[in-house]
């Protein structure tokens, strides 16, 4: 049971044994005191979550700015060193600052075979 519940539960019974009870008064205030601290979470979550945004977006256009064409993809590791980010960005991370790209449609994702590599993933403009 969440402290949410509880409060309301207790906030219930109260209510319907003794109507205008003071008891259910200060669970009513806590239960409008979390949902204004769960709003202030909320909106400094989504600050921070925008300034990491706008903090990658520089590193997204250099890797779209060298994103390959349909005749030759670039795996993860050859838009890094295209691009010259080796030292700030792993090739794990490639894909998931890639998404914005493919879901949208600017960028496509296609399987190639890579010499001693087996298959990898390769990206080329779509």
């Amino acid at each position: 049971m969440t402290t949410r519940e509880l409060y309301s539960a207790t906030v219930t019974a109260l209510r319907e044994n003794e109507p205008d009870s003071p008891l259910a008064s200060e669970f009513e205030a806590l239960l409008a005191k979390m949902d204004a601290q769960n709003a202030a979470r909320k909106v400094k979550s989504a600050e921070k979550a925008a300034e990491a945004q706008a903090a990658k977006a520089p590193i997204r256009e250099a890797l779209l700015a060298v994103v390959g064409d349909t005749e030759n993809p670039k795996t993860a590791s050859m838009l890094i060193a295209d691009a010259g980010l080796e030292d700030t960005v792993k090739p794990a991370s490639v894909p998931s600052l890639m998404r914005p790209f493919v879901e949208n449609g600017t960028v496509a994702k296609v399987d190639m075979k890579v010499p001693g590599h087996g298959t990898q993933r390769g990206y080329v403009l779509a």
